[in-house]
């Protein structure tokens, strides 16, 4: 009897194929000079970090991977233009966290890594509702409560922004390092005959 996946979450990994080039890897260091401290680790004051100039092909860059994930995964017939809202970085040391958390005004979320192992290094994503609780013997993507996936320098992962994600306590010796951003869309959406249309400017 065949099991189907039924409304899965889909989870949109790829990668930047390039090397961040020395101005912005110098632009990008500048953010650590100005941080405050978040649940677990700390985030840098600026939250419109791809809005620098020096940045801008890293945020056309990423934003072809926007692009992309809405063609495969949203494949919507309305006319909209998906960009992305607010971008800043995270800085995670050893024995450090990111707590659980959801992204709130935001249609799909994403995180740019810039300095990570996949050895020691992962983002964790977590299921919410959970009526009864059984013991498993073999854990699946049916079963399980939560799901993890390693990650490296350069990997892009896009998600729905309401899907719960973290980071476990940091192993390793690296800072872990990552560009975190939101992204909505303008156009028209919904049906005019239905009386569903939104126009977003």
């Amino acid at each position: 009897m065949p099991i189907h996946q039924l409304f899965p979450e889909p989870v949109y990994i790829s990668n930047l194929e390039r090397m961040l080039t020395t101005e912005e890897l110098k632009t990008l260091n500048k953010y650590k000079k100005k941080t405050y401290n978040n649940v677990g680790n700390t985030t840098s004051n600026d939250n419109y970090v791809l809005e620098n100039k020096t940045l801008k092909t890293l945020k056309k860059d990423l934003n072809k991977k926007v692009i992309n994930y809405f063609n495969k995964i949203v494949c919507s017939s309305n006319s909209i233009l998906p960009y992305i809202t607010q971008s800043w970085l995270n800085y995670t040391k050893p024995n450090q966290f990111h707590h659980r958390h959801s992204h709130s005004n935001s249609y799909v979320s994403g995180v740019f890594y810039i300095n990570a192992n996949k050895e020691v290094d992962k983002i964790e994503f977590q299921k919410v509702a959970r009526v009864l609780e059984l013991k498993v013997t073999h854990y699946n993507i049916f079963n399980s409560t939560s799901w993890w996936y390693a990650i490296e320098t350069g990997d892009i992962i896009l998600f729905p922004s309401t899907l719960v994600h973290g980071v476990e306590a940091k192993e390793g010796t690296n800072i872990r390092t990552s560009l975190a951003f939101n992204v909505f869309f303008k156009g028209t959406i919904g049906n005019n005959a239905k009386l569903t249309e939104l126009v977003l400017e």
